[in-house]
């Protein structure tokens, strides 16, 4: 676990937060270089996933609401409580 102001410990983190700015930018090319030099692609697919739900985990919790309400509220409108 990292402790807030302390670098990420998880090698996966660099390289996922990488990844989302490549996505962000629209650079596929740069998003594939990055995920390709990331190490196994089923370890980095499991890293994203978790990194996501610990995000949505997080805002739910800031709005007040259950996760559970969190996870069904973006299954029915496709918008991420971001």
């Amino acid at each position: 676990m990292t402790v807030l102001g302390e670098a990420p410990t998880d090698p996966h983190f660099a390289a996922a937060i990488a990844m989302a700015e490549a996505a962000e930018c629209g650079n596929m090319s740069w998003w594939s270089e990055i995920r390709s030099a990331a190490g196994d692609p089923a370890e980095m697919d499991f890293f994203v996933s978790t990194l996501l739900a610990r995000m949505i985990t997080a805002a739910a919790h800031r709005d007040g609401v259950t996760s559970a309400d969190a996870w069904t509220q973006i299954r029915r409108t496709g918008a991420l409580p971001l």
